[in-house]
This record gives C-alpha cells, sequence and structure tokens, in this order.
C-alpha cells in the first residue's frame, strides 16, 4: 500500500510541476514578446526621428503620411461634422443649416440635353483630329 500511495503522490507532484513549469515558460514568453515589441517601438522612433532630421538638414519640411491628412478630413466632414463647423464659426453653424433657399425649377427635355452634350463633345473643325475610325 506504501508504494501505491507514493506513486500517486510522485503523479500529483510531476502533474504540479509541470503545470508550473508551464505556467514559468508561458510568462518568459510573454516577457520576451514585450521586450521585441519595445525594441521595434524604440527603433521606429528612432528612424522616425532620424528622417525628420535628414530632411531638416536639407532645408525641406517634413511632410505628413497621406492617410494623416485623409483621416483628419474625414473625421471633420463624417464622423463629427458639427465639431468642425462649430470650431470654426461658434453658434452660427447651427442658423446657417436651418436656411432655406427657393430655387426655380425647370424641366429639362433628355432630347437636347442629349444634343448639346453632343455638340460640346465634338472637336472642332482642326487638322488631325477628324474621326478615322471604319
Amino acid at each position: 500500500m506504501v508504494k501505491r500511495e507514493t506513486k500517486g503522490a510522485m503523479a500529483e507532484f510531476k502533474k504540479w510541476m509541470s503545470g508550473l513549469l508551464g505556467a514559468v515558460v508561458r510568462v518568459l514568453l510573454w516577457l520576451i514578446m514585450a521586450v521585441v515589441a519595445v525594441f521595434l517601438l524604440a527603433v521606429a522612433l528612432v528612424l522616425l526621428f532620424l528622417g525628420v532630421l535628414w530632411a531638416l538638414l536639407r532645408g525641406q519640411r517634413p511632410e505628413t503620411p497621406v492617410f494623416v491628412g485623409r483621416f483628419q478630413r474625414f473625421t471633420k466632414t463624417r464622423v463629427w461634422p458639427q465639431a468642425g463647423q462649430a470650431r470654426a464659426s461658434g453658434a452660427s453653424a447651427r442658423h446657417s443649416q436651418a436656411e432655406v433657399v427657393d430655387v426655380e425649377a425647370r424641366e429639362v427635355d433628355e432630347r437636347s440635353s442629349r444634343s448639346s452634350a453632343d455638340e460640346r463633345s465634338q472637336p472642332e473643325d482642326r487638322p488631325g483630329l477628324e474621326d478615322r475610325r471604319p
């Protein structure tokens, strides 16, 4: 009976040790990933600083990336349209949206609009611009 109890206790001890070892390995891997991420961030910041410094040494103004300008325009017009207008003109922005403009409406005939569009698209009578299609 003593051998069976020691075998069971030994199996429990091995199970506990493997769980502890697995937890330690997981924590070490998380720490290594955090160190690598911080290192890559530091490298990116150093390269960014060197790029700005290089541009300034050549007498050029550092440019903001294209997506930053697009994002700023998008947020002003689509995400927070009232915030951009309120900053620009204060309380008068709310009143300007409520204004109604009367317009005199008129019907446009499709045939006349097509013929005028065709006339505008035709090239003038200049040499070399004639239509040479078969």
